[in-house]
């Protein structure tokens, strides 16, 4: 294939797109007309004189250097390897990027007798805030207190420790077969560090990012010791 001038050859389609001999004629149609597209508006840039425009000159060299540093610096991190003892020091010095959240509660479970004394307990007590477990009652048959715990003692009362209302009695229900208020007086939000086998392959990704860092600055350095380096030009102003 070819547009005036240029030519296009299957060789060079192949580098192009490598996934040309996995196409259909859709995409091979579609890769073509792009191309074509392309060349004849390059061309007609090229017949303009575009080409001799400083500007672009200018472009063209900034993104070669870029390319160049960036390509040659990748030589050195492909083959940058992270040992498995740099892994757990980067796990043990950042413990706060590994955390798993959970709440802590505490509290106590109320138990009845019967509805009236519930009801009756309830409608008298269900503005108070509670910071305590409530203290013995002749209407509670019984107090079960609940301490630092990190799942729901009664799920059909305290569905999700998250959503519940600290301090405040929760309507009355028969749980169980048996008739129950429940109070949260504390709830704790706190975090726990995840285990090493959970959180490997991300510790390697952190450890790495900070290798390369290092591996980087060090080299920049060697390469600027090597190299006299001196500035003529006066290029800051003067302090105020």
């Amino acid at each position: 294939m070819s547009v005036g001038k240029t030519k296009l050859r299957l060789s060079e389609i192949r580098v192009k797109a490598p996934e040309w001999d996995t196409w259909g004629n859709r995409e091979r149609l579609s890769f073509l007309d792009h191309w074509i597209d392309e060349e004849i508006i390059f061309q007609e840039a090229e017949s303009k004189g575009v080409l001799d425009d400083s500007a672009l000159a200018q472009q063209i060299e900034s993104m070669v250097r870029k390319m160049a540093v960036d390509y040659f610096l990748q030589t050195f991190t492909d083959s940058m390897l992270v040992t498995d003892a740099e892994k757990q020091e980067y796990y043990k010095s950042h413990p706060e990027q590994f955390l798993r959240g959970k709440t802590i509660a505490s509290g106590a479970i109320l138990y009845f007798n019967e509805w009236q004394n519930g009801s009756t307990y309830y409608k008298g007590h269900k503005n108070i805030v509670y910071d305590s477990v409530p203290h013995a009652h002749y209407l509670i048959k019984k107090i079960v207190p609940f301490d630092s715990v990190e799942t729901t003692p009664d799920s059909c009362l305290i569905p999700d420790l998250q959503e519940v209302e600290v301090g405040h009695l929760t309507q009355m229900k028969v749980c169980g077969g048996a008739l129950k208020i429940a109070v949260v007086v504390s709830r704790l939000d706190s975090a726990d560090v995840l285990p090493f086998e959970e959180v490997a392959e991300d510790v390697q990704t952190r450890a790495w990012l900070v290798h390369q860092k290092i591996v980087l600055d060090r080299l920049k350095k060697d390469w600027k010791s090597s190299r006299p380096i001196f500035m003529k030009t006066n290029v800051f102003g003067k302090d105020k």
